[in-house]
Order: structure tokens, then sequence, then C-alpha cells
């Protein structure tokens, strides 16, 4: 693994040869960070940089904090920190309105099109992003939006569907490709991909401590748009997965979507009742996601026992999880891999559900040598 230090223009700089601590913080649904303390020699190096570049992955980082200190005994440290290069799509927000409809995919090439690549005004657009290859993931659905933070917006409308974005860097060109992916189903139902079942009976779980929470949970929600009184519409969703199941509900008000929008040349158009009822349910969705049912597995893994990470799993994944003592089964997706270097150890911890709200957390430690 060799650190690259480059400029604001992904010109290299200089190499980080020696650290002492690097966390590489990978993320699903949002915005990757990344720490990394090194002896003092390349506090420079780190302070005149803008992104840090491992030559065994293809996540940039972008260098936001950068530290310098010295104790009274005369002991010098220094860090840099920051996010994955996704958080540049944060530096623009999404204006004027937009309103689009297919899917998460075509929607967000579109936004990242408008506001990063061929934006109207052209002091928005940064130069190394790119469109990457479709992958053809997704259903369709309309968004309306106006000043949201471009890249927030992007995982909120793929998240209800299980999908992410990612910007992949290629250090020979100097490019940043937008790519709309979702990562692999590797339950035990399914024979397309590998298995990554994470049980006692592999061995490779250990610890292991289940926590569930449903005080905030919500699954049925009433969708408020336009109108007023009796002629307000109002649209429904239900994501419970049976008429018994407990039904939660949750009023939105979502009166700023509304069924006349502009179009790309500033004419006036309407949605018909069927495209602005699909608007509303998707708000619904995306708020909904807010209030998931709290589910958390935590537990050592070693995966050298039947698991290889980057091979049999990896950020994204669908994984199934067992652990027969006290009869706990589940199905949850990768949402976030931590690595952890100090010196020759490395530690990854795993979590698997939607962010803190909802997750199965694993730590997995494994000495490299």
């Amino acid at each position: 693994m060799n650190l690259i230090i480059l400029d604001q223009n992904f010109d290299t700089l200089g190499v980080v040869s020696v650290f002492n601590t690097l966390i590489w913080d990978r993320r699903y649904y949002a915005s990757g960070l990344f720490e990394l303390h090194t002896p003092a020699e390349f506090f420079e190096l780190m302070n005149i940089g803008r992104y840090l570049y491992r030559n065994d992955r293809k996540d940039l980082g972008v260098i936001r904090e950068v530290n310098f200190a010295r104790d009274a005994k005369g002991a010098r440290t220094a860090y840099c920190k920051g996010y994955f290069c996704e958080e540049l799509l944060n530096d623009r927000v999404i204006h004027p309105q937009v309103s689009l409809s297919g899917t998460p995919e075509s929607i967000g090439r579109k936004l990242v099109d408008r506001c990063v690549i061929n934006p109207a005004d052209t002091n928005r657009g940064i130069p190394q992003i790119q469109l990457g290859a479709l992958t053809g993931v997704g259903t369709s659905v309309t968004v309306t939006a106006t000043g949201d933070k471009l890249g927030d917006k992007l995982y909120e409308i793929e998240k209800t569907q299980e999908l992410s974005h990612r910007l992949v860097y290629d250090y020979l060109t100097n490019t940043l490709s937008f790519e709309v992916w979702k990562g692999k189903d590797r339950t035990d139902d399914q024979t397309e991909n590998s298995w990554a079942i994470f049980s006692d009976s592999f061995y490779n779980v250990k610890n292991a401590v289940y926590d569930r929470d449903e005080s905030d949970c919500k699954n049925y929600a009433y969708v408020a748009g336009e109108g007023e009184g009796s002629a307000r519409v109002i649209v429904e969703v239900d994501l419970r997965q049976s008429a018994d199941e407990e039904r939660r509900e949750l009023w939105v008000d979502a009166r700023d979507l509304q069924s006349t929008y502009q179009d790309e040349d500033g004419n006036e158009q309407t949605y018909t009742a069927a495209q602005y009822q699909a608007l509303l349910y998707q708000r619904g969705l995306e708020k909904l996601a807010e209030y998931e049912k709290i589910e958390t597995v935590n537990s050592d893994v070693d995966p050298s026992a039947n698991l290889t990470y980057g091979v049999d799993f990896d950020l994204g994944d669908l994984c199934t999880y067992r652990y027969a003592d006290v009869g706990i089964e589940t199905t949850k997706r990768i949402t976030e891999i931590q690595e952890v270097y100090e010196g020759s150890k490395q530690t990854l911890s795993v979590v698997f559900g939607n962010d803190q709200m909802t997750s199965i957390t694993k730590i997995i430690q494994r000495e490299v040598f």
C-alpha cells in the first residue's frame, strides 16, 4: 500500500512512506472518512496537499483538516483527515429546481451532469468528474428537489432501493467516474453469488451482543401534498410485511411538492395525477427510512475461518447472520467497513444495517504479517 499526496489539480506532490495509524472508513449510504497519523516530517506535505490516494483502492480521500503538535517533551506529531471524494458532490446544491422521473441511477446521472459536469454556470463545474458506466440498477421513481446538497439527496433517493453511488478514481487519467451501484446478494437463499454467512456454527463469530429497539419505528405514512382541507392530495405508504403487522403511522407534510413545475426550458408543466402521487409516495419512502427498526448484533468475527474481506464479502453486500446459541437469525446489508492500520496490525470493523440507527455491528481483527 502506497499513500500518495496530490494537489488540487491531482498532480503528485509526494509519498507518505511511514505512518503511525491509518483509518480508512468506507460507507454505503454516506461519504467515507479517513484519518492519517504520521511522523511530523510529513506535515508540510500534507498541509499543501488536497487529496490522499491509496494505490490499492479506488477510493480517494479529500484532505479537509491538517494538524501539527509538539508536546512539552519535544515529541512532534502530525495528522490529516477528511472525507472520500463523494463528498465533493455536497459542495454543490441542486439549483434551480428539478423535477425528474426515472431510476435512481438515471436521475443521479442527470443531476451530476447538470450540477457538476455541464452546469449552466461553468464556474460550478468540477473538470475531473465524469459519468461512468451504466449498471442498470433500480426501478423508476419521481423526484422534485431544490436547495438540497447534491450528494446527500442522491443517497436519500438511492437508500429507498438499497442502492449507493461512488466516484471511482483513476490515478493514471486523473478522472472520477460517477457510478450508481448495488452490493451483491450473498445470503444463503440465492445461487448467483457465493454465500457470506456469519455464524457461531462456522466458528467465525464470537461474543455476540444482540439488541432490538422499536421505540421510534414507523411503518405507515400519510403524505400530504398540495390542496386544502378535504381537497388536499394525500398518499398512503405502507411498509408492513403483512396486514397482521402492527401499524405505526407517520404524518408527512409535503406541501412543498406541487403538481406544477418548470421544465429544463423554463416552461410550466403539470404532472398527471398518477405522476404526482408517485412523487408523494417517494417522499414517504424517504421519510420512513428515518424511522426504521433498530436491530443490532455486536460480535468479533474471525475472517481467517472461512470468509475473506474483499473476496467473500465487501461493502454493500447482503449477508446472513446466525447465532444458533440463542436463536438469532437476520439478513442485513454491509453499510460500513472501517479499516485501521497500525504497524503490522490491521483491524476491520464491519457494520451491517442502516447506519447507526439500524445496524448489526461486528468487529473483525486480523494480524497482518
